[in-house]
């Protein structure tokens, strides 16, 4: 990334932080602002940010963006407060999420038949991950029931790390048509699940009883705490790589174990740091993604591109999210507000760049641009639909309100 760069981007910060809590009034997603920038300051447009076919400097800030937001969304995750009430986000997970893979491998294949079938399997679990970082305004507004915030939440934490595993073994099973050495592929896939999630779960383990215990003496600050905690994050995808394995399932898995040993002491940690240093990277990432990437992208996308994004990001989603939660006491308007809104953000693109980087696939360029069409429609169709969104519920009073309205 060139100098001149990276102080454009940290200006754009700096204006977008002046007028944040307006855009948040708005529920536009802050990073469809940056991707606007980026595509007003790229070299489709000004050309004071550098973008280009050499995807390094995009590549290394979007993978420290998602090890960020991987750990943290994995150490929030209260699992005992999610097993004792999560009937919902239960479905959410062991049905829809396999139901999703299912129905966005059948459309790949339907809609663009030339794709084989384990790069189909690719592609679906490419476009699979939520983020609701991208519908914070909207979840925050109080309209919003508790429960269906709380089932949307733990499904984007989760996801992002069910998604990534899917796809790391597609990768492999598609690569292995390509190579003459299956075995090759089949050690890769064991070392991106079972090694990396081991090499996770130790690092959070130590890191997170080193950290707590320090706390305990008096001997680390809050913020030395973040800190601390943000470089725990680090040190998994670090590790994680080294060992040949996956860096961010390391670092989800990580982010569990640290979660784990944060709730065995008690310990409420802080967590504006790290929260802001991954927003902070993924607004940056948003912006270099639009100064270039959405350009090309649609310029070479064809309809089937088009077919498949807005179908994966809607007709698959309600679908899946539907017989997902058949049988819950769910009302109606809740079930469509969690189909609908299933934003694809950070996880979507990262995902795209390494199974570039780590497969032998054979329809990198198709699947790049339903990547980037994909994430673009989600950025302005659910930023413009949140207002409906909220809709859906009628005002009331703290004491009429029920969560389960």
């Amino acid at each position: 990334m060139r100098t001149d760069t990276a102080f454009v981007l940290t200006i754009l910060v700096l204006c977008y932080a002046v007028v944040s809590g307006l855009v948040k009034r708005w529920y536009i997603a802050p990073a469809l602002i940056f991707v606007a920038f980026g595509m007003a300051l790229g070299p489709f447009g000004f050309g004071v940010i550098e973008g280009g076919a050499d995807t390094a400097s995009f590549t290394v800030l979007a993978q420290l963006a998602l090890t960020v937001i991987l750990f943290n969304q994995a150490a929030m995750l209260d699992l005992p407060s999610v097993v004792r009430r999560g009937h919902v986000t239960f479905r959410l997970l062991v049905f829809g999420f396999p139901l999703t893979m299912v129905l966005g491998t059948a459309l790949a294949l339907w809609v663009m038949p030339v794709m084989p079938l384990w790069e189909a399997v690719c592609l679906a679990a490419i476009v699979a991950p939520t983020e609701v970082a991208l519908i914070d305004a909207l979840l925050d507004n109080p309209r919003i029931p508790e429960r269906v915030r709380h089932a949307l939440s733990v499904e984007s934490g989760c996801y992002d790390g069910l998604a990534l595993a899917a796809m790391l073994a597609a990768v492999a099973l598609a690569s292995e048509q390509n190579d003459p050495d299956p075995g090759r592929w089949g050690w890769f896939a064991v070392r991106t699940e079972v090694v990396s999630i081991a090499v996770g779960l130790g690092i959070g383990v130590v890191g997170g009883l080193v950290i707590m215990r320090s706390r305990k003496h008096g001997w680390m600050s809050d913020v030395w705490a973040q800190l601390a905690t943000l470089a725990l994050a680090l040190v998994c995808f670090e590790v994680g790589e080294r060992l040949h394995g996956s860096g961010f399932v390391a670092a989800f898995a990580g982010g569990l174990a640290y979660s784990m040993m944060a709730h065995r002491a008690d310990a409420q940690l802080p967590s504006q740091v790290t929260d802001a240093a991954g927003q902070l990277l993924e607004l940056m990432v948003f912006a270099m993604f639009g100064s270039y990437a959405v350009f090309v992208g649609w310029r070479d996308a064809d309809w089937r591109v088009v077919v498949f994004a807005v179908g994966a990001l809607f007709v698959v989603r309600m679908i899946a999210v539907s017989v997902a939660l058949l049988g819950t006491d769910l009302p109606g308007r809740s079930r469509l507000f969690i189909g609908w809104f299933g934003p694809r953000g950070i996880g979507t693109l990262v995902l795209g760049l390494l199974m570039v980087q780590r497969g032998e696939i054979q329809q990198t360029a198709m699947i790049t641009q339903a990547v980037v069409v994909t994430v673009t429609v989600s950025l302005v169709l659910h930023s413009l639909t949140a207002p409906l969104g909220i809709r859906l519920w009628p005002v009331r009073s703290p004491e009429t309100a029920t969560p389960e309205s």
